[in-house]
């Protein structure tokens, strides 16, 4: 025997106050988002696979060089904008391929050292 908790039938029964599911703008988003994720790979590829890049990442942020550390991050190749913060315990890097303010799509990146 089956019992129903009269919560979950009422819920059943009582109309979507919201508009019917169109996927079309987040299908979209997770293409652009490929996108961001193909230029984080640049990246993320130039601190694992270069020692003296790394290095050279961690030593202009810990002399708190933003200026250094813009360049070296674009020096991987990536077109998407980067923005960057850091601390002594790590590095946050936002790609960011919207055109206009609120658009489609960010990535973050943490990592430590």
């Amino acid at each position: 025997m089956y019992y129903f908790h009269p919560h979950w039938i009422a819920s059943q029964n009582a109309p979507n106050p919201f508009p019917p599911v169109n996927t079309q703008r987040l299908h979209a988003s997770a293409e652009k988002m490929l996108e961001v994720i193909k230029q984080s790979q640049l990246l993320i590829n130039s601190i694992a696979d270069s020692p003296d890049f790394a290095h050279g990442l961690m030593d202009a942020a810990q002399l708190s060089d933003q200026k250094k550390v813009d360049e070296l991050i674009q020096s991987t190749g990536i077109t998407t904008k980067a923005t960057t913060t850091f601390s002594p315990s790590g590095i946050h890097i936002e790609l960011d391929n919207a055109k206009t303010p609120g658009e489609c799509c960010k990535l973050q990146i943490a990592l430590r050292w």
